[in-house]
């Protein structure tokens, strides 16, 4: 049975920034029509793009937001997939849109509310998403191979990047 369902994962929403690749037009392309996002992971988008990049401070190590400071090419990433999820789920709500009937794209993209923390309280985004993907019995989309374990063991679909041009999909 075709899922119609995806979760999409911080480190994919940095794709269209490194890549150049408007990951929600290929997700349509694979024929997902509905892609969840956590709010755990627009936190973490969030965080990504306040995080300080090199140069911008005296101070080593650690940037605004917490974490190793960002080179400006992720931080133009993490900008650029912030800017590129606004864009979808902006068009995906108008009011105007849904009674014109023009959609963009011919898929939505909602924000999930949710969040998973661990045994000493830090955020568990990866369980929330497997958690998630389960219980909708959707796929993820992710380039965290460790993540792409976790979600092959549990017979999770996972979409990734394949190539450096195109979202591909493995099968569990």
């Amino acid at each position: 049975m075709r899922r119609e369902e995806i979760i999409v994962d911080t480190n994919a929403l940095l794709i269209p920034g490194k890549f150049g690749i408007d990951i929600f037009e290929e997700l349509e392309r694979l024929g997902y029509r509905h892609v969840i996002v956590p709010k755990m992971v627009v936190n973490e988008l969030k965080k990504l793009r306040e995080r300080e990049g090199e140069g911008e401070s005296e101070d080593e190590g650690e940037g605004k937001g917490g974490g190793p400071k960002l080179t400006g090419k992720e931080k133009m990433a993490a900008n650029v997939g912030y800017s590129l999820l606004q864009k979808y789920v902006d068009i995906t709500i108008s009011e105007q849109e849904h009674r014109s009937g023009y959609n963009r794209l011919r898929c939505t993209v909602t924000i999930e509310e949710g969040e998973k923390k661990g045994e000493k309280g830090e955020w568990m985004t990866d369980e929330l998403i497997i958690a998630l993907a389960a219980e909708r019995k959707a796929a993820v989309l992710t380039n965290d191979r460790e993540l792409r374990t976790k979600l092959s063991e549990s017979g999770i679909v996972t979409v990734y990047l394949r190539g450096r041009n195109r979202l591909d999909e493995t099968f569990s």
